[in-house]
């Protein structure tokens, strides 16, 4: 076990030489370093209480075990945030750790003696009610501020959907499948748990052992993503932040838009998307509408939500796949890849145009063009 874990810190150590050498760092950059540090504390703890087992170690691997946790949920709403500022609100996601922690070090320290191993192996074999208590609701705090954790996601992605026409390289998509693989993770090392606890299953090594592999390789992939792309929320939350803060984009209840203002103003914007086809630049945000037609983003994002029913970016996506359709549908245009047409048509990705074109259309654009094909001949 020693051996992978010594890859493990090696790995961890390449991680933490990449984000300690970035210039210009932002709190976010910190919480990374901070979690890779907890998780070297595990790996390297991890070590110790298989070499030389003790109640100091002990106390180690649990300071570790039960702090990276909070320090990730942090991460995670620093991301979400953007305005790389730690928010005081967020401190009480430390206070079921510190009183798990206190309640287990006097247990351990005052109220019983561990002093020998087959003492404390009983902490994890034998546990009392009052640490079974916890053991449980452990997994519990975890689950919950997981599920907490993805729905921020979720409401994320919504708002920069208001935004933004393009979001592969803002959605955060790797941090919502990091969490909802552990979210998966911990509820099964949580089903397995109280099945040890209620004598269904006599022995937990092998199930635990392989949760702790899965969660090794699940912290690989934050931090690996995490130093790839720890400054997507900052760079779009620069140009959310203003926009969110004096024009909340969600509610439209204050507006003072009538039915024909509405009508007016979403033919303008009809308009603008027929005639200059601003929907061809990749990067087209909502903002970017606003100042061609001289209207504020709130009124924009109400338009466009109240007359189609959608989102900036599926408003967008929408003219992006007519105009690509049309391109594949035309025979002067076979000579060119169908890539290319999904680029002229405002995709900035490949990854991008085939999962929107199908989204809309059911079928592949290269399913579409052969059966226009086969159609016209």
């Amino acid at each position: 076990m020693i051996f992978p874990i010594v890859i493990g810190l090696t790995i961890l150590s390449i991680f933490f030489l990449f984000i300690i050498n970035k210039k210009n760092k932002v709190l976010s950059d910190y919480y990374l370093i901070a979690i890779i540090l907890f998780f070297v504390g595990i790996l390297g703890s991890h070590i110790l209480m298989e070499t030389w087992p003790s109640i100091v170690v002990y106390l180690i691997v649990l300071f570790f075990n039960t702090y990276y946790f909070p320090v990730l949920v942090i991460y995670g709403l620093i991301l979400l945030d953007g305005k790389n500022k730690l928010n005081k609100n967020w401190l009480w996601i430390f206070c079921y750790p510190i009183i798990y922690n206190v309640f287990l070090v006097l247990d351990i320290l005052v109220f019983n003696d561990y002093s020998s191993f087959a003492d404390m192996q009983s902490l994890f074999d034998r546990p009392t009610k009052y640490q079974l208590f916890f053991y449980i609701t452990q997994y519990i705090y975890v689950i919950v501020l997981l599920v907490w954790l993805a729905k921020k996601l979720n409401a994320y992605t919504a708002k920069i959907k208001n935004v933004h026409s393009s979001i592969e390289h803002i959605n955060l998509n790797w941090f919502r499948y990091f969490i909802l693989s552990f979210l998966g993770l911990s509820s099964s090392g949580f089903v397995v748990f109280l099945c040890f606890s209620f004598g269904i299953i006599d022995n937990i090594e092998i199930p635990f052992g392989i949760e702790y592999i899965i969660f090794i390789l699940l912290l690989f992939y934050l931090c690996y993503n995490g130093i790839r792309q720890y400054t997507i929320a900052d760079m779009n939350h620069k140009q959310l932040g203003s926009q969110t803060k004096s024009q909340p984009i969600e509610k439209y209840q204050s507006s003072n838009l009538d039915n024909e203002s509405i009508d007016f103003h979403f033919q303008e914007i009809t308009q603008l998307f027929d005639e200059e086809k601003v929907f061809l630049e990749p990067q087209l945000k909502i903002d970017d509408v606003a100042s061609k037609l001289n209207i504020s983003v709130h009124k924009i994002s109400q338009v466009i939500n109240s007359r189609s029913n959608k989102n900036f970016y599926d408003f967008v996506n929408r003219y992006r796949v007519e105009y690509f359709k049309k391109l594949l549908s035309d025979p002067n245009h076979r000579k060119f890849t169908i890539l290319s047409l999904g680029i002229e048509s405002g995709f900035n990705s490949k990854a991008s145009m085939n999962r929107v074109f199908k989204n809309y259309e059911g079928q592949s654009p290269k399913e579409f063009q052969k059966s226009q094909h086969n159609f016209n001949s």
